[in-house]
């Protein structure tokens, strides 16, 4: 596998070998050898490569890291690791304390002194980095559970996004202690800028980090802050989680919903179109937020720092369909929408700067949604791109506020794809970062 990267790249956040943004997508190195995860005073230059011998499934960024997660578990970091959120700090950083490469993300538990270096889930806030690791037990607990899910934490935490309220920076190998409840297991882990939610095996929902904006529910708004996981009410089981800027969005069996934000949140996060609130009244409330119901397939749900995305389930279609509400619009278009067609996107939230789908958009196979843009792999296998593009996340064409709105951009490949006979099998998205993978 292959990993192409551009747009926003101060700290080496794309992982490409140097510190400069790139508009066109380039590759990604990787180190070859894993004994440098673990060595802090290492300091010969490493032997790098373009080639990932595993399958990435899950791509987390937060401000200027980047974290890829591997069917294996590994996970491999880069950016900014000035205060420890890419693991140990490393004698082969740059003065500025970056990893401009992807390396191995290996800790030592604080307590245990176990090496950890494989992960089952990771998440990233602004400036700090969350990772889920099943961990076996002492042969003295119970025989029926072989592992138990443990989440460390490193980077600084202010404003207890990292459980602790302190802006020094969280020593690598630290834990969260007493989480989660025994006999659960962390199925889904989201964060945002300054919050997190975990969703356990039994259908619950803990959070932890910023809460004055119903982002944890009404019960922990009061708090404004919550500094260890904390349970959300919902009224169903859920199943998955997504994280904004200062909301979350919830799902569960039946194509349930949930959206916990400020019902007076500008760009219109609450306003769930009517195509999605297949609901009664006397439902509406969820724990402080409100609730809608899926009536389709969907392929997934996403969510930018201001809005929310619903991917419906692709298949072969002759028109995307796709609707797109925000704040100044009158949803008209998609309380009378018909049935979605495969592959389009419901989106709602902000659109100051094209962040939702435009209406010719194709249908689509993958979405991957950043802070502010989205890119989308078509079903013709070419990857398209709208948004806020100012640091060429959505490639070298925008218009002169560094959008692409109202429209979309085809990303250009490196001709070497084609050449290879190589194809796009999936895209991710970060902070005005972009990214695709090839096979």
């Amino acid at each position: 596998m292959k990993l192409f990267a551009f747009g926003s790249n101060g700290s080496g956040q794309l992982g490409i070998g140097h510190t400069e943004d790139v508009s066109t997508p380039t590759p990604c190195l990787f180190e070859t050898d894993i004994a440098n995860a673990t060595d802090t005073t290492h300091q010969e230059k490493t032997d790098l490569t373009d080639i990932l011998d595993d399958d990435i499934v899950h791509i987390a960024a937060g401000g200027n890291h980047t974290l890829l997660l591997t069917k294996r578990g590994a996970v491999y970091v880069a950016g900014c690791n000035i205060d420890g959120r890419c693991g140990p700090r490393y004698q082969n950083q740059d003065e500025d304390g970056n990893i401009s490469h992807f390396r191995r993300f290996i800790l030592k538990d604080s307590i245990t002194g176990s090496e950890i270096s494989t992960f089952k889930n990771v998440s990233a806030t602004w400036e700090g980095t969350i990772a889920v690791a099943s961990i076996p037990q002492p042969q003295n607990q119970s025989p029926e559970k072989e592992t138990q899910d443990k989440i460390y934490i490193t980077g600084p935490s202010p404003k207890g996004t990292l459980t602790h309220n302190t802006t020094n920076p969280i020593q690598p190998g630290t834990s969260i202690p007493n989480f989660p409840p025994k006999d659960t297991k962390i199925t889904s882990l989201s964060s945002s800028m300054a919050h997190t939610i975990a969703i356990l095996s039994d259908g619950d929902v803990y959070g932890w980090g910023g809460s004055r904006k119903g982002q944890l529910g009404a019960r922990n708004r009061d708090s404004k802050i919550v500094c260890q996981p904390t349970k959300v009410d919902v009224p169903f089981p859920v199943k998955g989680g997504v994280c904004g800027r200062e909301f979350s969005v919830v799902w569960g069996p039946g194509g349930k919903l949930g959206v916990f934000a400020d019902s007076g949140m500008k760009w219109g996060i609450t306003g769930i179109p009517k195509v999605l609130s297949g609901f009664s009244d006397s439902d509406e409330d969820v724990g402080g937020g409100v609730r809608g119901c899926i009536p389709f397939a969907s392929a997934g749900i996403g969510a930018s720092w201001h809005g929310v995305y619903v991917h419906v389930a692709p298949a072969s279609a002759s028109a995307s369909g796709s609707i797109a509400v925000n704040e100044n619009d009158t949803q008209q278009d998609a309380d009378s929408a018909p049935n979605p067609h495969p592959g389009s996107i419901i989106a709602w939230g902000r659109n100051d700067r094209g962040q939702l789908p435009p209406p010719t958009l194709p249908p689509t196979v993958h979405l991957a949604v950043g802070s502010e843009h989205v890119l989308a792999l078509l079903e013709n296998g070419q990857v398209a791109a709208f948004g806020w593009g100012e640091h060429g996340n959505c490639g070298p064409d925008t218009d002169p506020q560094g959008n692409v709105s109202g429209t979309y951009n085809i990303v250009p490949l490196p001709e070497t794809v084609s050449a290879a006979g190589e194809r796009v099998i999936g895209v991710g998205a970060g902070c005005a970062t972009s990214f695709v993978l090839v096979s």
